[in-house]
Protein backbone atom coordinates (compact mmCIF):
# COMPACT_ATOMS: atom_id res chain seq x y z
CA UNK A 1 0.00 0.00 0.00
CA UNK A 2 1.16 3.44 -1.05
CA UNK A 3 1.71 6.13 2.27
CA UNK A 4 -2.14 7.73 1.89
CA UNK A 5 -4.03 4.22 1.11
CA UNK A 6 -1.96 3.06 4.51
CA UNK A 7 -3.56 6.54 6.01
CA UNK A 8 -6.96 5.49 4.69
CA UNK A 9 -6.88 1.90 5.76
CA UNK A 10 -5.16 2.36 9.18
CA UNK A 11 -8.52 5.71 9.84
CA UNK A 12 -10.76 2.57 8.61
CA UNK A 13 -9.23 0.16 11.14
CA UNK A 14 -9.00 3.06 14.32
CA UNK A 15 -13.09 3.29 13.44
CA UNK A 16 -14.54 -0.30 11.98
CA UNK A 17 -15.34 -3.00 12.91
CA UNK A 18 -11.53 -4.33 14.62
CA UNK A 19 -12.35 -2.30 17.58
CA UNK A 20 -15.25 -4.18 18.89
CA UNK A 21 -16.59 -8.04 19.09
CA UNK A 22 -16.80 -10.98 21.09
CA UNK A 23 -13.46 -12.15 19.91
CA UNK A 24 -11.45 -9.10 21.33
CA UNK A 25 -13.28 -9.74 24.84
CA UNK A 26 -12.31 -13.15 24.46
CA UNK A 27 -8.66 -12.33 24.47
CA UNK A 28 -8.79 -10.61 27.67
CA UNK A 29 -10.97 -13.85 29.03
CA UNK A 30 -8.29 -16.21 27.77
CA UNK A 31 -5.49 -14.06 28.43
CA UNK A 32 -6.60 -13.87 32.11
CA UNK A 33 -4.16 -11.21 33.12
CA UNK A 34 -3.57 -10.46 37.16
CA UNK A 35 -2.52 -6.69 37.18
CA UNK A 36 1.66 -7.31 36.92
CA UNK A 37 2.10 -8.75 33.06
CA UNK A 38 4.15 -7.59 30.69
CA UNK A 39 1.96 -7.42 27.54
CA UNK A 40 3.58 -7.84 23.60
CA UNK A 41 0.43 -7.03 20.67
CA UNK A 42 2.15 -8.51 17.13
CA UNK A 43 0.38 -6.60 13.99
CA UNK A 44 -1.47 -4.39 16.42
CA UNK A 45 -3.24 -2.48 13.30
CA UNK A 46 -5.16 0.43 15.73
CA UNK A 47 -4.31 -0.99 18.68
CA UNK A 48 -7.86 -2.54 20.12
CA UNK A 49 -5.96 -5.34 21.67
CA UNK A 50 -3.39 -3.40 23.47
CA UNK A 51 -6.20 -1.47 24.32
CA UNK A 52 -8.62 -3.92 25.81
CA UNK A 53 -5.59 -5.45 27.95
CA UNK A 54 -3.51 -2.29 29.05
CA UNK A 55 -5.78 -1.52 32.51
CA UNK A 56 -5.70 -4.90 33.59
CA UNK A 57 -1.89 -5.37 32.90
CA UNK A 58 1.46 -3.44 34.19
CA UNK A 59 2.60 -2.91 30.03
CA UNK A 60 2.09 -3.45 26.98
CA UNK A 61 4.10 -3.36 23.86
CA UNK A 62 2.61 -2.30 20.22
CA UNK A 63 4.06 -3.36 17.43
CA UNK A 64 3.33 -3.18 13.57
CA UNK A 65 5.30 -2.76 10.90
CA UNK A 66 3.40 -0.27 9.42
CA UNK A 67 4.42 3.52 10.76
CA UNK A 68 1.18 4.78 9.85
CA UNK A 69 -0.87 2.01 11.93
CA UNK A 70 1.45 2.50 14.90
CA UNK A 71 0.84 6.14 14.75
CA UNK A 72 -3.14 5.55 14.48
CA UNK A 73 -2.56 3.36 17.81
CA UNK A 74 -0.81 5.74 19.57
CA UNK A 75 -3.46 8.48 19.09
CA UNK A 76 -6.17 6.46 19.76
CA UNK A 77 -4.15 5.14 22.90
CA UNK A 78 -3.99 8.38 24.23
CA UNK A 79 -7.33 9.09 24.10
CA UNK A 80 -7.96 6.47 26.03
CA UNK A 81 -6.07 7.72 28.82
CA UNK A 82 -3.43 4.77 28.60
CA UNK A 83 -0.17 5.63 29.76
CA UNK A 84 2.02 1.70 30.08
CA UNK A 85 2.19 1.75 26.49
CA UNK A 86 5.41 1.71 23.70
CA UNK A 87 5.15 1.66 20.19
CA UNK A 88 7.68 -0.34 18.12
CA UNK A 89 8.06 -0.41 14.44
CA UNK A 90 8.58 -4.34 13.25
CA UNK A 91 7.90 -7.29 11.46
CA UNK A 92 6.30 -10.59 13.33
CA UNK A 93 9.31 -12.34 12.20
CA UNK A 94 11.79 -10.52 13.63
CA UNK A 95 10.97 -9.13 17.05
CA UNK A 96 13.46 -6.70 18.52
CA UNK A 97 13.39 -8.06 21.86
CA UNK A 98 14.90 -10.41 24.42
CA UNK A 99 14.51 -14.11 24.89
CA UNK A 100 11.40 -14.62 27.77
CA UNK A 101 10.82 -11.09 28.01
CA UNK A 102 6.26 -11.11 28.03
CA UNK A 103 4.05 -12.64 30.23
CA UNK A 104 1.68 -12.42 27.15
CA UNK A 105 1.58 -12.11 23.46
CA UNK A 106 -1.27 -11.50 21.63
CA UNK A 107 -1.97 -11.26 17.61
CA UNK A 108 -5.43 -10.25 16.79
CA UNK A 109 -6.61 -10.29 13.01
CA UNK A 110 -2.64 -9.99 11.51
CA UNK A 111 -1.03 -13.55 11.24
CA UNK A 112 -2.89 -13.76 7.74
CA UNK A 113 -0.64 -10.45 6.54
CA UNK A 114 2.53 -12.31 7.74
CA UNK A 115 5.07 -13.53 5.18
CA UNK A 116 6.29 -16.73 7.66
CA UNK A 117 3.77 -18.33 10.03
CA UNK A 118 5.89 -20.77 11.25
CA UNK A 119 8.78 -18.30 11.68
CA UNK A 120 6.66 -15.73 13.54
CA UNK A 121 5.16 -18.38 16.01
CA UNK A 122 8.60 -19.15 16.71
CA UNK A 123 9.45 -15.77 17.75
CA UNK A 124 6.26 -15.58 19.60
CA UNK A 125 7.72 -18.27 21.56
CA UNK A 126 11.63 -17.20 21.79
CA UNK A 127 10.17 -13.80 23.57
CA UNK A 128 7.66 -15.31 25.85
CA UNK A 129 8.70 -16.78 29.19
CA UNK A 130 8.45 -20.00 30.05
CA UNK A 131 4.73 -20.27 31.31
CA UNK A 132 3.52 -17.61 29.34
CA UNK A 133 0.73 -17.23 27.24
CA UNK A 134 -0.06 -16.72 23.67
CA UNK A 135 -3.33 -15.38 22.43
CA UNK A 136 -4.10 -15.67 18.81
CA UNK A 137 -7.27 -14.63 17.12
CA UNK A 138 -7.81 -15.09 12.73
CA UNK A 139 -9.79 -16.02 10.20
CA UNK A 140 -10.26 -19.71 9.62
CA UNK A 141 -10.30 -21.36 6.06
CA UNK A 142 -13.25 -23.70 5.50
CA UNK A 143 -12.43 -27.42 5.34
CA UNK A 144 -13.69 -27.27 2.01
CA UNK A 145 -10.81 -26.64 -0.48
CA UNK A 146 -12.88 -24.79 -3.32
CA UNK A 147 -14.22 -23.05 -0.91
CA UNK A 148 -10.84 -22.14 1.03
CA UNK A 149 -9.29 -21.21 -2.19
CA UNK A 150 -12.00 -18.75 -2.98
CA UNK A 151 -11.82 -17.49 0.22
CA UNK A 152 -8.60 -16.34 0.06
CA UNK A 153 -8.64 -15.34 -3.54
CA UNK A 154 -11.44 -12.16 -2.94
CA UNK A 155 -9.58 -11.12 0.40
CA UNK A 156 -6.69 -10.78 -1.81
CA UNK A 157 -7.93 -9.22 -4.43
CA UNK A 158 -9.73 -6.71 -1.71
CA UNK A 159 -6.42 -6.41 0.35
CA UNK A 160 -2.73 -7.13 -1.57
CA UNK A 161 -1.47 -7.41 2.06
CA UNK A 162 -3.09 -10.49 2.53
CA UNK A 163 -1.29 -13.77 2.26
CA UNK A 164 -3.07 -17.01 3.60
CA UNK A 165 -5.44 -18.30 5.76
CA UNK A 166 -5.57 -21.34 7.55
CA UNK A 167 -7.77 -24.48 9.23
CA UNK A 168 -8.23 -24.66 12.77
CA UNK A 169 -5.92 -28.08 12.46
CA UNK A 170 -3.13 -26.02 10.68
CA UNK A 171 -3.12 -22.40 12.80
CA UNK A 172 -2.80 -25.35 15.71
CA UNK A 173 -0.05 -27.02 13.91
CA UNK A 174 2.08 -23.28 13.94
CA UNK A 175 1.35 -23.34 17.59
CA UNK A 176 3.03 -26.34 18.35
CA UNK A 177 5.86 -26.47 15.56
CA UNK A 178 6.77 -23.30 17.43
CA UNK A 179 7.12 -24.64 20.66
CA UNK A 180 3.81 -23.97 22.38
CA UNK A 181 0.90 -26.05 23.96
CA UNK A 182 -2.26 -25.07 22.92
CA UNK A 183 -4.98 -25.30 26.08
CA UNK A 184 -7.97 -23.43 25.02
CA UNK A 185 -10.01 -22.22 21.43
CA UNK A 186 -13.18 -20.99 20.45
CA UNK A 187 -14.32 -20.37 17.44
CA UNK A 188 -16.68 -17.05 16.39
CA UNK A 189 -18.80 -16.12 13.66
CA UNK A 190 -18.02 -12.85 12.51
CA UNK A 191 -20.95 -11.19 10.18
CA UNK A 192 -19.64 -8.25 7.85
CA UNK A 193 -21.44 -5.68 6.49
CA UNK A 194 -20.03 -6.33 2.96
CA UNK A 195 -19.54 -2.71 1.62
CA UNK A 196 -17.81 -1.55 4.46
CA UNK A 197 -15.19 -4.86 3.86
CA UNK A 198 -14.96 -3.69 0.90
CA UNK A 199 -14.08 0.28 1.36
CA UNK A 200 -11.10 -1.02 4.56
CA UNK A 201 -8.97 -2.61 1.62
CA UNK A 202 -8.38 0.32 0.19
CA UNK A 203 -8.71 -0.81 -3.22
CA UNK A 204 -9.23 1.02 -6.33
CA UNK A 205 -12.99 1.47 -7.58
CA UNK A 206 -12.06 -1.05 -10.71
CA UNK A 207 -10.99 -3.75 -8.09
CA UNK A 208 -13.86 -3.14 -6.03
CA UNK A 209 -16.03 -3.76 -8.86
CA UNK A 210 -14.90 -7.15 -9.60
CA UNK A 211 -14.90 -8.65 -6.34
CA UNK A 212 -18.64 -7.18 -6.46
CA UNK A 213 -18.71 -9.90 -8.99
CA UNK A 214 -16.78 -12.57 -7.69
CA UNK A 215 -18.77 -12.63 -4.98
CA UNK A 216 -22.22 -12.74 -6.70
CA UNK A 217 -20.34 -15.49 -8.89
CA UNK A 218 -19.26 -17.40 -5.69
CA UNK A 219 -18.95 -21.07 -6.13
CA UNK A 220 -22.00 -22.87 -4.05
CA UNK A 221 -19.28 -23.85 -1.72
CA UNK A 222 -18.50 -20.54 -0.46
CA UNK A 223 -22.32 -18.88 -0.71
CA UNK A 224 -22.94 -21.67 1.79
CA UNK A 225 -19.30 -21.29 4.33
CA UNK A 226 -19.38 -17.76 4.30
CA UNK A 227 -23.45 -17.19 4.59
CA UNK A 228 -22.99 -14.68 1.71
CA UNK A 229 -26.34 -12.94 1.79
CA UNK A 230 -27.51 -11.20 -1.60
CA UNK A 231 -30.11 -9.30 -1.95
CA UNK A 232 -31.90 -7.28 -4.93
CA UNK A 233 -28.54 -8.26 -6.84
CA UNK A 234 -26.26 -6.72 -4.59
CA UNK A 235 -23.84 -8.63 -2.23
CA UNK A 236 -25.34 -7.52 1.60
CA UNK A 237 -23.24 -9.26 4.05
CA UNK A 238 -21.33 -12.30 4.30
CA UNK A 239 -20.04 -14.39 7.42
CA UNK A 240 -16.86 -15.65 8.41
CA UNK A 241 -15.59 -17.66 11.36
CA UNK A 242 -12.45 -16.71 13.91
CA UNK A 243 -10.38 -18.64 16.03
CA UNK A 244 -9.18 -17.31 19.34
CA UNK A 245 -6.93 -19.43 20.38
CA UNK A 246 -4.87 -20.02 23.90
CA UNK A 247 -1.58 -21.49 24.16
CA UNK A 248 1.04 -21.91 26.59
CA UNK A 249 4.89 -21.64 26.45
Amino acid sequence: MSGNRWEKAAEAYATGEHKSGRDLQLVVDFAAPIGNERVLDIGTGAGHTALALAPHVSSVVLTDPVATMLATARRLSAEAGVRNADFVEAIAERLPFPDASFDIVTTRLAAHHFDDVPLAFREVARVLRRGGVFIFVDTLAPEDAESATYQDEVETLRDPTHRRIYTQREWIAFCEQGGLRVEKTEVVRKAHDFEAWLERGGEDAATLQRVRSRFLEAPTSAVRDLEIVVNDGKVKSFTDRKLVLAARR
